[in-house]
């Protein structure tokens, strides 16, 4: 889901009193739509007080519930997230079809992160080159992500004919990129380590690779680049 910037997460959730909590609902209940939006976001993840007291307890049906309101009255988010929770159907019935209609609705504002979903969801359904054909828009406006959503497909040539080389020149500019969450920066660093690994797309080199896979796991936070470190006793 969609992180709200004025939030402070916490373990599964969010904090909020439950005066708060019944402020928004208010809102929520007279039809306004960040209302909604923040009512759905609540259910979606949970919500707990300061002291650990449950406020709002985790539901992905109410969640859906609150998050077509708002999407319908336009709230460009929400259509994302309604579209997030129908194309992975947890704790609901799964309905790609509707996801890729709310998530083009919600391309009208926010294209990059739209873009990246529906490739996922094609990539999930197992249309691998729509999933590239999304992934390339996403590319084009500038996010880091699908730069390395990108590079992956074509590293193991999923949906676009294999090019190692291209694959390894698009995790770097991923890892270069401003756009683009640590994590997957990481994942970028340890896709980069596994061509010099594997010399495929550059030189196969040893100490490059372990250098790269100990800077994707700079924080301990990596499991596939530490396996590799395990494996390689470094």
């Amino acid at each position: 889901m969609e992180a709200h910037p004025l939030r402070n997460r916490t373990w599964g959730g969010y904090t909020a009193s439950a005066s708060n909590w019944r402020k928004v609902l208010a809102r929520a209940k007279r039809g306004d739509p960040e209302a909604e939006w923040d009512v759905g976001e609540r259910y979606a993840d949970g919500c707990k007080d300061k002291r650990g007291r449950i406020v709002v307890k985790r539901s992905p049906k109410k969640a859906l519930e609150w998050l077509r309101r708002s999407a319908e009255h336009g709230n460009s988010s929400a259509q994302n997230n309604v579209a997030n929770l129908l194309s992975n159907g947890n704790g609901i019935r799964k309905n790609v079809s509707e996801a890729f209609k709310w998530y083009k609705k919600a391309l009208r504002t926010d294209g990059s992160m739209v873009a990246n979903n529906i490739a996922i969801t094609y990539r999930q359904i197992g249309n691998y080159r729509a999933a590239v054909r999304w992934f390339r828009r996403g590319v084009r406006e500038g996010d880091g992500e699908a730069l390395l959503q990108l590079g992956i497909h074509y590293y193991w040539g999923k949906g676009v004919r294999r090019n190692s080389k291209a694959a390894v020149q698009l995790f770097r500019r991923a890892i270069r990129s401003k756009n683009i969450s640590e994590g997957d920066r990481d994942d970028a660093f340890f896709l980069l380590g596994l061509a010099h690994y594997e010399g495929e797309g550059v030189k196969d080199s040893l100490p490059k690779a372990l250098k790269l896979f100990q800077r994707a796991n700079v924080d301990d936070d990596n499991p596939t680049a530490r396996e590799f470190l395990r494996r390689l006793n470094a």
